[in-house]
């Protein structure tokens, strides 16, 4: 059975690699954008939106994130 400091450390251990990839399809999407500014209006739009729910899912990791670190903290003392 594992312990609360263990599942903490896998919870954070997921959540980080979840950033990593938020991140690189973050930076996709932003390239995609760059290099379409001309393009149809409809998947321009589309990926737009795609990014601005990139952005949201990042944030909530990142909260998650910050609770699980706080949460790991609390055990150390």
């Amino acid at each position: 059975m594992m312990t609360i400091s263990q599942e903490l450390y896998l919870r954070q251990r997921e959540l980080l690699e979840q950033l990593d990839e938020l991140d690189e399809a973050i930076v996709e999407g932003s390239a995609w954008l760059e290099r379409r500014v001309d393009s149809d209006a409809e998947d321009f739009t589309e990926q737009r939106e795609r990014l601005a729910w990139l952005h949201r899912q990042q944030a909530g990791v990142r909260v998650m994130l910050g609770e699980t670190e706080r949460a790991l903290l609390t055990l150390d003392e």
